[in-house]
């Protein structure tokens, strides 16, 4: 048994058997592109994260009862970091295909305990089945008045 012979002819294939890497400027510019999209995505992220955690006012719904085919009442408890500031929040009701048939804006006075218990109404265009919480906030829109 023989063995394979390694030579190359130099015609055919060129000097050498390992060519070196093209060093260009593209390959560097793509990856120093990705490190700058990772960085900026890494803090994109975390800014979301920390203004998520900077609620100072949050409701959840604690019951719900339709009243008639035009209206339901929501109970809902509202927690406020400094129950000194005003603030707001949006209820919804829903029907059977969780659409929105009815919204109210609450306006939260300032005073009182850090958790609060209120009963909306809220009118409805349609027959409501449930109800939820839009969202709260301490930046009080001009149409509300204190």
């Amino acid at each position: 048994m023989s063995t394979p012979d390694n030579h190359r002819p130099e015609s055919r294939y060129g000097r050498e058997r390992n060519p070196k890497k093209p060093g260009g400027l593209g390959g560097k510019l793509v990856v120093i592109g990705a490190v700058i999209l990772l960085i900026l995505t890494v803090l994109a992220v975390a800014r979301y994260i920390n203004n998520r955690h900077d609620l100072t006012v949050s409701a959840e719904m604690t019951s719900f009862e339709r009243v008639d085919d035009e209206t339901m009442r929501l109970w809902i408890d509202v927690t406020r970091e400094d129950p000194q500031q005003p603030a707001y929040c949006i209820v919804t009701a829903i029907d059977y295909d969780m659409a929105e048939v009815g919204r109210r804006e609450i306006l939260l006075e300032p005073g009182g305990e850090e958790v609060t218990r209120h009963e909306v109404f809220v009118t409805t265009r349609d027959v409501p089945v449930s109800g939820d919480v839009y969202g709260c906030s301490t930046v009080i829109p001009n149409h509300l008045d204190l």
